[in-house]
């Protein structure tokens, strides 16, 4: 059982456990911003078929989310529940994500296929073997409502530096442009040494948490008795949870909203190369500002939540803030309201608008984190047990599963549009731009309205909350006073 008044962890615990998502933020960025480019721009694989290769991936990873979730419960070890998964599973995500942007030269479109699905389920399932494990504990580290969104906006900003490091330590040390390549993403001998520099980001972020949590592992929670893992035991307990009707809700909105952002992430190089025409250094500035949006957003949220005391309300204003800052630009071009591409005006207005739809996006994503770990205090009360890893497992599975049509419906957007693979910017058609930007802009805002609608039915409040730990208290009480009477009985 979480102790009530578990709030108030130290900093040192706070930071150490926030360190072990810088290695979600590595791997996030260079899968949403220069795996699908690098498959399909660089090697010339089709965008269909490399966003189909990911999806599959993805539906693979994601039937590994809720056996580790499950196995990681009931698991009995003296390094607890949570620990051994995350000690073992460093190296083998770090080796994984090398060979994905490493594949042998000479392999035909379907031999890149088959090498993209291998490595990219391997990576991802490797990854779930430490990030399932891992958010579990964030829930069983505290039980305090505010302490659980600081610790969460916490693991945000750390995710970040993740993206950070990637996005603008990439393009400035193995994406420069150079007499060869004008634009040095497309330069095929850059991604093998790119993913090579990852790899020590990768270990040394999941060295951090685990050992610097290390030591609280005597007050973690263990597994329930009689506890055991069983394929039909990990169909029940998500069944469990998708009854639960706030997690259904939840799962509902994070999952749209993760497709949303999965496609605008798979296409955000497209829209600053094609749409926009920028050059190589403003595309860096671009991704950098991007990331401080987020950092900035994540902290605030907070301080945020004085002004917004329900998390929803401010998951569902994170969201539509970034919407409305995602597309506005894109549509504004379209509707011919912005200057045209070269105008020196055109650059600062389409950084704005980034960093702007950053700090929605900022604010919006550690409430995701925090709603679930309240979800696992409700399915305590109604089951007296604690399964912290099934829910963010099975948040996690259905994310992936549909959240993984991000790609797909990127690829499909680019090979809609018609921009071919290698395209220089100079080459590509007025038409396929304009395509392009009415395929992408208006369907932000349309899928942001589905995820905002599905979160309102999303039912733990602030004081809900606490009525729940009460009853969660009242209950232990109860049992300790009747095994205490059978004993002296």
């Amino acid at each position: 059982m979480v102790n009530k008044a578990s709030g108030g962890l130290s900093w040192p615990l706070r930071l150490a456990y926030a360190m072990g998502q810088m290695p979600e933020g590595v791997k996030s960025a260079a899968f949403g911003f220069f795996l699908l480019f690098y498959y399909n721009q660089v090697l010339s694989m089709s965008a269909s078929l490399a966003s189909t290769a990911i999806f599959i991936a993805l539906c693979i990873d994601a039937v590994s989310d809720p056996i580790v979730g499950s196995w990681s419960d009931a698991s009995r070890s003296r390094w607890g529940r949570r620990h051994p998964y995350m000690y073992a599973a460093a190296l083998p995500f770090a080796a994984c994500y090398y060979f994905l942007f490493a594949p042998p030269s000479g392999l035909s479109e379907a031999g890149l296929f088959v090498w993209l699905l291998v490595f990219t389920a391997l990576t991802r399932t490797a990854m779930t073997f430490y990030t399932v494990p891992y958010m579990a504990m964030g829930a069983e580290l505290t039980a305090d409502y505010d302490e659980r969104t600081l610790l969460a906006a916490l693991r945000n900003v750390t995710n970040l530096l993740g993206m950070f490091a990637v996005l603008i330590g990439g393009n400035q040390l193995f994406f420069a442009a150079s007499a060869e390549f004008a634009n040095g993403q497309l330069n095929p001998q850059a991604y093998p040494s790119f993913a090579l520099a990852c790899v020590p980001l990768l270990i040394i972020g999941v060295g951090i948490a685990a050992i610097g949590t290390h030591h609280r592992i005597p007050h973690l929670n263990s597994a329930a008795q009689g506890e055991v893992f069983s394929l039909s035991e990990v169909l029940r307990s998500m069944r469990m949870a998708f009854r639960i009707p706030s997690f259904a809700a939840l799962v509902t909105a994070s999952v749209v909203f993760g497709a949303t952002t999965g496609m605008v992430q798979a296409l955000i190089i497209y829209t600053a190369t094609y749409f926009f025409e920028l050059s190589p250094g403003q595309i860096t500035a671009l991704f950098g500002l991007s990331v401080v949006g987020i950092i900035f957003g994540s902290l605030l949220s907070r301080p945020m939540a004085a002004l917004f005391p329900e998390k929803r309300t401010l998951f569902a204003v994170g969201l539509s803030w970034y919407a409305v800052f995602s597309s506005v630009v894109i549509i504004s071009r379209l509707v011919g309201i912005l200057p045209p591409n070269g105008d020196p005006l055109l650059a600062p207005i389409y950084f704005a608008c980034a960093f702007s739809a950053a700090v929605g996006l900022g604010a919006a994503i550690p409430m995701i984190g925090s709603m679930v770990a309240d979800i696992t205090d409700e399915h305590e009360r109604l089951h007296g047990s604690r399964q912290e890893g099934i829910y963010y497992a099975a948040a996690s599975f259905a994310g992936k599963v549909i959240g993984g049509a991000g790609p797909v419906m990127a690829g499909l957007v680019i090979d809609a549009a018609g921009i071919a693979p290698g395209s220089d910017p100079r080459t590509v058609s007025a038409e396929a731009v304009m395509r392009f930007g009415w395929l992408q802009g208006p369907s932000v805002l349309l899928l942001t309205g589905v995820s905002v609608v599905a979160i309102m039915y999303y039912r733990i409040s602030r004081q809900r909350h606490a009525e729940i730990l009460d009853e969660i208290q009242l209950s232990a009480g109860q049992r300790r006073s009747l095994e205490s009477s059978a004993s002296n009985g």
